[in-house]
């Protein structure tokens, strides 16, 4: 279980969810994310990177570049992360976007009896 502070001091429950991103690739192999699709098929454009991604230590095969991106009047943080190929078990590399989603909390009765 992971948790993040939001801008108004709340901690908040959230999950790695994977996205669609479209980006620009240019000429010298920097990536540059332009729009966030997310799975119910809402897009998000990029108004700006304000701050690039760059690729850590290896850990468990995966490497992970944070970039933190404005949408709008809100910034957050987009994550690229890269799985190292395993030919022994038939798995090539692979790059996949993701972002913190909170978590949603269904509201209800307490579950204890009151005794």
């Amino acid at each position: 279980m992971e948790y993040v502070t939001t801008t108004y001091g709340e901690r908040r429950r959230v999950h790695r969810e994977y996205v669609d991103v479209y980006c620009r690739m240019g000429r010298d192999g920097a990536i540059e994310p332009v729009c966030v699709v997310w799975r119910d098929g809402r897009s998000f454009p990029i108004d700006e990177v304000l701050e690039p991604g760059h690729f850590g230590s290896t850990a468990r095969g995966r490497q992970t570049a944070r970039y933190r991106v404005r949408l709008g009047r809100h910034e957050t943080d987009l994550y690229l992360e890269r799985r190292a190929a395993r030919p022994e078990v038939g798995e090539t590399e692979t790059l996949r976007w993701w972002v913190n989603a909170y978590d949603q909390v269904k509201q209800g009765k307490p579950s204890h009896t009151g005794r």
